[in-house]
């Protein structure tokens, strides 16, 4: 007599069937099939379970689910066969992976919440113990020119106080800041101060030669 798993084996291939064809129509793992048709009882779970996915696959194969029910009894017997619970069948096929949920959603939500807490107390942080960012485009240090008035110009950070020679200038919400200042001697000393909310102070200077002209002889 024909055991259970060589009478599931061959109706399949008469069917022209493969084990991925039949997983996916009775949502039973392939690694469970392959242990039914090899009547290696070993690898299934409790008896209770496989006489369940005996009867859905002759169903599906088209067989009488009793018969085969019937021979897997006389086969079966718990106590030769200890059964063993595999990875498969704690996590069986499901196409929907992920399952979102509100409370998911809300907890991702707090998480970024808290994340932007606490990043924001680190910028505050880095603000409070470090200088702030001062960069002087123009004008370059060692210049040389014949204008009497010269452009000063560069960015730092937001919200950052600057001062050109001891004078409080304006700075745009990104940073920028522009300025013009006279040249009063041939040789002219250009300070650029940049002062935190949380008086961290960073300056940088340039020297600036004004060309005077020759005198006429």
């Amino acid at each position: 007599m024909r055991t259970v798993g060589q009478t599931l084996k061959e109706t399949r291939e008469e069917k022209l069937l493969s084990l991925e064809e039949v997983e996916k129509s009775t949502k039973i793992r392939r690694e469970l099939l392959e242990a039914l048709e090899s009547d290696d009882y070993k690898k299934l779970p409790p008896s209770t379970f496989v006489q369940g996915f005996i009867k859905n696959y002759a169903k599906f194969l088209g067989l009488d689910p009793n018969k085969l029910l019937a021979i897997f009894r006389r086969e079966f017997s718990d106590k030769a066969h200890k059964p063993y619970v595999m990875d498969a069948f704690v996590h069986p096929a499901d196409p929907k992976k992920i399952k979102i949920t509100p409370g998911k959603v809300l907890g991702v939500v707090i998480s970024l919440i808290i994340l932007s807490f606490f990043a924001y107390l680190w910028l505050q942080y880095r603000q409070f113990v470090g200088s702030p960012t001062l960069i002087v485009d123009n004008p370059v240090d060692q210049m040389t020119t014949d204008s009497s008035n010269i452009i000063v110009e560069g960015k730092t950070d937001p919200e950052i106080k600057v001062s050109v020679n001891n004078q409080d200038i304006p700075v745009d919400s990104n940073g920028q800041f522009k300025t013009q200042i006279s040249l009063s001697s041939p040789v002219n000393k250009i300070n650029v101060e940049a002062t935190s909310k949380f008086g961290q102070k960073i300056d940088v200077d340039r020297i600036v030669y004004l060309k005077t002209a020759n005198p006429t002889p």
